[in-house]
């Protein structure tokens, strides 16, 4: 009788209140009883010989002495002599120093050792994670706000789970280690966007293979999947803003696609499909001479080998497919135009142009839409300022971020909104000529509108920006060169810059400004004219400002490699701010580009 009620009971409460069995779901999935004998010690082995600061390298035996003798190394930070297991360390006063603590990385040499059969090497990696659980666990009092951060978590999950072979069966407080990190990491609101969140899931993955979870699994995959749809536009170019993340997330999406494929599964098509496409825009992405524009946080590095052959045929200079584009214009933000794929010259004396624009892009991105990067002749010419850190109230750091930084028009009187949309209204992709025009509305008054128009055949870029509602103040237009490029004033519209082998021209037409030429200088409090090439490393370079002090105004800068531009292109049939054309001589033919506001043509004179 007693029983008959209690299922009644049972019965009447789940009609009634029907959100109690997903509830008593929720729990089950969340709280399930884990034990020793759910640990997969074979999926842990294959998920650790992948990745960086898992997988056994040269210089783990380095790294191990390193250990032994009481220093941490977490480079591009200085060693560390402290205590392995003071959870609030923060030597450098550097955030990423904390970061790279917390994700435990840095004792994957105990690991390797451990595994290798050495009984210390074992006692003190587990020594050290057994601190951090008890001084993190439960995230609630945790010591250190970047205990928890996003991708730490997920990169620590990642490595203590690849710790399971050298735990035995009375490690209960291991089993609820992982159970923490795993529960943790299936809560949708501790997930976030960007490579931040593919590290997280990325992290639910191997937790939950190693302890034999298939829900958790098929949720990390399905979280995968959506991310990298989002991750990466139509074409394949990551929504990061910066050229070193979108190889950095190819690598990471390679491992990704790789650590499903170790336990049998896989990406759909779809997500497989877009992977591949962000292959091919990173061999679009690379200069000629195989490295990266700086754009956005990171350096200037190499393109890496491997990712996908198409990268590999721009890193070795030798492209078997010439037929493919050399135009790309991208949703998240960046318009790619090259003068071809080495079919007449060789590849690194191609020429190539990014255009940056569109939404505020999160994460790594600068103030830099609108700015445009050229490379000729062998080399970058005109660039930005580069990368410093993310310490992020350093000055060096907000100089490479701010709009002073970088190759664009700014109004220094007046605010801009740095939230603002910097959309294309114009775009252009034929064989003699191609375009890309931004506007940029986001001053407190003013509007300003850029054309960037790229000859291939001719190696001459126009730039043509129109400036409105300046009200007479200050329009400072810069160009900041490349470290080893000079800049010298020929007349009062002509610039020359030159290198120790090559000389490119800037000339000035429409509204001509004055010239505001100055050499950066690390010891001053001005950043002006610094690049940062690779980690809190800033370089003197060549800062050039056009000042115009009009209401309106109107460039037009020519861009080449001529001699004497002044007696090769003239400016003709002009219309103030509205359309102009300029005659080109050469000696192989003479032709006229012709700009109005919707279009820009090449017309050959016959």
């Amino acid at each position: 009788m007693r029983s008959s009620w209690l299922k009644r009971l049972r019965r009447f409460l789940s009609s009634r209140f029907p959100d109690l069995n997903s509830l008593r779901e929720a729990r089950r999935t969340t709280h399930p009883n884990f034990t020793f004998g759910d640990l997969n010690l074979d999926a842990a082995l294959r998920q650790a010989k992948l990745g960086k600061g898992y997988a056994r390298t040269p210089s783990t035996k380095e790294r191990l002495k390193e250990l032994n003798e009481g220093k941490v190394t977490l480079p591009p930070h200085s060693p560390w002599r402290g205590d392995y297991t003071d959870w609030v360390a923060d030597p450098f006063n550097d955030r990423n120093w904390r970061f790279q603590f917390h994700t435990l990385r840095w004792i994957n040499p105990y690991l390797w050792d451990a595994l290798a059969g050495n009984e210390d090497s074992k006692a003190e990696w587990k020594r050290i994670v057994r601190s951090w659980a008890h001084d993190n666990t439960p995230h609630r009092r945790a010591r250190d706000e970047y205990a928890w951060m996003d991708m730490t978590d997920g990169n620590r999950a990642i490595q203590i789970s690849i710790g399971a072979p050298l735990i035995d069966s009375d490690d209960a407080w291991y089993i609820n280690l992982l159970v923490e990190h795993r529960n943790w990491l299936l809560e949708d609101k501790n997930i976030v966007q960007g490579n931040h969140g593919l590290h997280q899931n990325l992290g639910l993955f191997v937790v939950s293979a190693v302890l034999s979870d298939e829900t958790s699994i098929y949720k990390a995959i399905d979280r995968l999947t959506t991310h990298i749809l989002e991750a990466f536009d139509d074409n394949g170019l990551t929504d990061e803003g910066s050229v070193g993340y979108h190889q950095m997330n190819l690598v990471w999406w390679r491992q990704a696609q790789q650590r499903l494929e170790l336990e049998g599964y896989s990406f759909p098509p779809e997500a497989a499909q877009r992977l591949d496409s962000a292959g091919v825009t990173m061999g679009h992405l690379l200069l000629p001479d195989g490295t990266m524009p700086q754009i956005g946080d990171g350096n200037r590095g190499k393109g890496r080998r491997g990712l996908h052959g198409f990268l590999d045929q721009v890193n070795k200079g030798t492209i078997r497919d010439t037929d493919r584009p050399i135009v790309q214009h991208y949703k998240n933000g960046f318009t790619v135009s090259r003068s071809g794929w080495g079919e007449t010259r060789p590849l690194k004396d191609e020429s190539h142009t990014v255009v940056r624009h569109g939404r505020d892009l999160l994460r790594h991105s600068h103030d830099d839409r609108g700015s445009v990067h050229i490379y000729t002749a062998g080399r970058r010419w005109i660039t930005d300022g580069g990368f410093h850190s993310y310490q992020q109230n350093d000055p060096d750091r907000i100089y490479t971020k701010s709009r002073l930084a970088h190759s664009l028009v700014d109004i220094p009187a007046q605010n801009h909104d740095i939230t603002g949309d910097v959309p294309v209204i114009l775009t252009e992709s034929r064989s003699d000529l191609h375009s890309v025009e931004i506007l940029d509305a986001n001053f407190d008054t003013a509007s300003w509108q850029r054309r960037v128009v790229f000859l291939p055949k001719q190696d001459i870029w126009v730039i043509w920006d129109r400036i409105e509602g300046a009200n007479e103040e200050r329009v400072q237009q810069q160009w900041l060169l490349d470290v080893g490029v000079v800049a010298e004033q020929l007349d009062e519209t002509t610039l020359s810059l030159h290198d120790r082998r090559n000389e490119l021209h800037m000339q000035w037409l429409g509204t001509q400004p004055n010239f505001d030429i100055t050499r950066g200088d690390p010891k001053s409090n001005s950043k002006r004219g610094l690049i940062g090439l690779r980690w809190k490393d800033m370089k003197p370079t060549t800062s050039v400002h056009a000042n115009f002090y009009t209401k309106d105004v109107e460039s037009i800068v020519i861009i080449s490699l001529q001699d004497k531009p002044s007696e090769t292109i003239k400016l003709i049939n002009h219309e103030p701010m509205e359309s102009f054309e300029l005659k080109l001589n050469s000696p192989e033919q003479m032709s006229r580009l012709k700009f109005q506001k919707e279009s820009t043509r090449l017309i050959p004179d016959l």
